[in-house]
């Protein structure tokens, strides 16, 4: 979807002003979710419905309770505010119904889908912030369909209806069912806007029904009925489990959906060339064992521990070293968590490096190789939810918070918090980055960023202003260049991971003046931090950031 966003962003700037990027779009990746012949969800992310005893129903809001305003498109002209309804579950599907309408004085596009010439409403996601999943609209064949539901479209024609000034447009799109555990979701769009948590999931309603087009031409004051396709046909449903890291000088967390990997420096643990642990192992050792009793499900074994090693000498010594440590470290967890556990001890050499070796030019990179040294433990995580808390105290030990309750619906985090001004394409363009409050949702805190246009002419973000981070973990994503970190512990956020795609927006072209809406999501922090610090690279540090429930 990254190819597909930046061919947007080209073709709305070059009808716009005439004028290209500087620069040349960065290729992408397509979405990874899977394709079906539906309704159920991809085979390796199982999205099958509700259970059979649901949980009561979240109450109904009220209409004008859930309302966002924002931009939608590749540019900030295109005003809209959107009115969530409800989203509802039912057996083979979910329905979000909105009324969506442009606060512009004049026609807008309403560039809610994917393509040249988007039709449907395709950018709009639900996050689970609890199950810990992303839902994305049922589509046409494949994942580069259509969206199912309501498509602005004229009778006949190549081009999309414009959405008319004062005329309210009720939407209605399909996703993949939600599990009965979800009782209220945040639709966290692929526009620049905010997300909107804490949606009520309300059981049944009215069931998802073909609608033809209104026969007469709206205007200003009306309620225009575009056509609904329902899903039909070969359907493709999408649910991506979400993945996370969490760096500290140690080590690292990485979470993949249900699977858990620690990653250790093999420096802490062991002297150069050696597989016998050191004597400052027992401590990093001994906490690792007590966060593996807390987060490992014994009954879905084994805990796997894999050693590697850096590319430095001959590829079997490498390989028998790796070996050797990883057995090491899995007789001393095996003899802190007892026999509740199974293991699994393996090397993998130098055969996987998470980092270069070597630098650009050829040269020794130490930094890297330190990386690639190390002992990865992986398992597969206890059941959580929000009344499971898996920080009990704040230990600096401690990195990652607990899974709290969804975040309240809020139309706005907050006043700015802290700011700083970001100069692109050899300071040709200026934008002010305003960093609002953080918030938690769930298992995540979201960060919004309003960004500013500053000095003349058109800024295209092509390619994306804040990426560039060199983590082959984040170093994809819009924001990369955006990480949490907390003082306390040192420990390092990165953003929040689907498969290929991040769970943030984008920022869109900006003239002068305008203004648009970044978010993305992290892990969250300990329970008890209440602020955090934003690094930006090459920008500096701004602490204090607040973090609110």
């Amino acid at each position: 979807m990254r190819l597909l966003k930046a061919t947007a962003l080209l073709v709305t700037a070059a009808l716009a002003c005439a004028c290209g990027p500087e620069d040349q779009p960065v290729p992408g990746t397509p979405s990874a979710a899977a394709s079906s012949t539906a309704p159920p969800a991809p085979p390796s992310t199982p999205a099958s419905g509700a259970a059979s005893s649901a949980p009561p129903s979240a109450p109904v809001a009220a209409a004008g309770s859930h309302v966002s305003e924002g931009m939608v498109g590749a540019n900030a002209t295109n005003p809209f505010r959107i009115e969530v309804r409800a989203v509802e579950r039912h057996a083979e599907l979910t329905v979000l119904r909105m009324e969506i309408m442009t606060t512009a004085t004049s026609n807008a596009i309403g560039d809610f889908g994917y393509g040249i010439l988007p039709a449907s409403f395709a950018r709009f996601r639900l996050l689970d912030p609890v199950g810990r999943k992303v839902y994305f609209t049922l589509r046409e064949n494949d994942g580069d369909g259509e969206a199912f539901g309501t498509r602005h479209l004229p009778p006949a024609g190549a081009y999309p209806d414009d959405f008319l000034p004062g005329v309210r447009y009720p939407v209605e799109v399909y996703f993949p069912p939600l599990p009965a555990t979800a009782e209220a979701v945040s639709i966290v769009p692929d526009m620049p806007m905010g997300p909107m948590t804490g949606i009520p999931v309300t059981d049944g309603g009215a069931e998802p029904a073909a609608r033809e087009r209104d026969s007469s031409e709206p205007k200003a004051g009306d309620t225009f009925q575009w056509p609904v396709v329902v899903p039909n046909g070969k359907i493709w449903s999408g649910v991506s489990d979400l993945n996370e890291l969490v760096e500290t000088p140690v080590k690292s967390t990485t979470r993949e959906g249900d699977k858990e990997t620690i990653g250790l420096r093999t420096d802490v643990l062991f002297a150069f060339d050696e597989a016998r642990l050191s004597a400052k192992a027992a401590a990093v050792l001994d906490d690792v064992a007590e966060e593996t009793r807390r987060r490992a499900d014994p009954a879905k074994p084994p805990i796997t521990i894999i050693g590697h090693t850096d590319d430095k000498g001959d590829d079997g010594y490498n390989q028998t070293l790796s070996v050797r440590r990883a057995r090491a470290v899995q007789e001393y967890l095996a003899a802190r968590l007892g026999t509740d556990y199974q293991y699994k001890p393996e090397g993998k050499g130098e055969s996987e490096p998470i980092a270069k070796n070597q630098k650009k030019d050829g040269s020794d990179d130490p930094a890297g190789r330190a990386r690639n040294r190390r002992v990865e433990i992986s398992y597969s995580i206890k059941k959580q939810g929000p009344d499971v808390t898996t920080t009990t105290d704040p230990s600096t030990d401690r990195v990652r918070g607990s899974t709290v309750a969804p975040a309240p619906f809020r139309a706005d985090p907050g006043a700015r918090a802290a700011g700083f001004t970001w100069s692109f394409r050899n300071q040709t363009d200026q934008l002010k980055v305003d960093v609002l409050p953080l918030y938690r949702d769930g298992a995540y805190v979201v960060a919004s960023f309003d960004i500013t246009k500053v000095n003349k002419g058109t800024f295209i973000p092509v390619p994306d202003p804040f990426s560039g981070w060199d983590h082959e973990f984040s170093s994809g994503s819009d924001f990369g260049a955006f990480i949490l970190v907390d003082p306390a512990t040192k420990a390092r956020y990165h953003p929040l991971k689907m498969y290929t795609e991040f769970v943030e927006n984008y920022v869109p072209a900006l003239e002068e003046g305008e203004t648009g809406r970044a978010y993305v999501y992290y892990p969250a922090p300990p329970d008890d931090r209440t602020s955090i610090t934003l690094e930006v690279l090459n920008g500096g540090a701004y602490p204090g950031i607040p973090i609110g429930r």
